[in-house]
């Protein structure tokens, strides 16, 4: 850790030992990469970088002439880094799982309580871990969908409107897209999070991936639901749009933490991650997720029909 410049700060044990060589060397370090910065910008041309950008291809590919291709390529970057950062984050909550088996191991008291069934514990952890995961996971989603409503507000979507792309293409490939990669996003939260969990808990069980798995495609009628609501947004006016990410952070804080707030058993009812079963501490309900299952689907063809008939520039 010495040789990790982030790590400078709590190695000079403040308040401690109050080692200043550490801090000494942050502020050095900190003044060589700004004047390093102040050389670099100074030598630049205005509106270009100091490395030359690679030259792009004279052609484009088959896949990047279609809808489907172009859409992913101006999503690229936040799909990839958004599928790798969900990744990790349920690989660093997978790995807690350790503390708790050791803490109800090393606790009488507590292992008393759990006596019974063990998993208790284990399993409501789960469950609001994936709450965490899927709010993550799904605002890449609507990130990509909701590019389709800022390139048309900068009137640039016109220009391929009046080639031979329908706007049923255009619709239909954001769908495509956010479907996919929603449900990929929900996928990987799963896996990394019972692959972390099981390799850290004392007791490996491989079945606890698949129970994770499970959990994870529970919540798949959001990513349904979600979407949807932003495809319908997209033939109303921008700030709907925006509503549609504040009703998801709504619905993950009082979700989490309705406990810590005390909230009101009718509040919690308004979240929408409160209307699926909390896998794996509850059973699969099947009617709730055919119910939202529906109204998403509902939504995503009224969006398709209204979409037809918007007025775009």
């Amino acid at each position: 850790s010495k040789f990790n410049p982030l790590a400078w700060t709590y190695l000079s044990h403040p308040f401690y030992q109050n080692d200043w060589y550490y801090l000494i060397g942050s502020l050095i370090l900190t003044l060589v990469i700004f004047s390093i910065g102040l050389v670099l910008e100074s030598s630049r041309d205005l509106g270009s970088s100091t490395i030359a950008p690679k030259k792009g291809k004279t052609k484009a590919s088959k896949w990047l002439a279609t809808p489907l291709g172009f859409f992913f390529y101006l999503n690229r970057s936040t799909i990839i880094s958004w599928l790798l950062a969900d990744g990790v984050i349920a690989l660093m909550y997978g790995s807690i799982y350790g503390d708790i088996d050791t803490f109800v191991s090393s606790n009488k008291l507590i292992s008393q309580m759990f006596a019974n069934n063990s998993t208790t514990l284990v399993n409501s952890f789960t469950s609001l871990i994936m709450v965490v995961t899927t709010a993550i996971g799904l605002v890449m989603p609507l990130v990509v969908v909701h590019k389709v409503q800022f390139e048309t507000n900068k009137e640039r979507l016109g220009y391929l409107l009046v080639q031979r792309v329908s706007r049923l293409k255009v619709y239909y490939s954001s769908l495509i897209l956010a479907l996919f990669f929603g449900t990929l996003a929900i996928l990987i939260n799963g896996f990394c999070l019972g692959i972390a969990a099981t390799s850290s808990m004392q007791a490996n069980n491989g079945k606890f991936i698949i129970t994770c798995i499970k959990a994870s495609l529970n919540q798949w009628p959001l990513v349904c639901l979600f979407v949807g609501l932003m495809l319908l947004s997209l033939n109303l006016p921008i700030f709907v749009g925006w509503l549609v990410y504040g009703l998801l952070g709504y619905s993950f804080c009082v979700t989490y933490f309705a406990v810590l707030l005390d909230l009101p058993k009718w509040m919690m009812h308004t979240s929408l991650f409160n209307v699926l079963a909390k896998m794996p501490m509850e059973k699969f309900d099947l009617m709730s997720f055919a119910i939202l299952t529906g109204i998403g689907i509902l939504a995503m063809l009224l969006g398709g029909i209204l979409y037809t008939r918007k007025e775009i520039v």
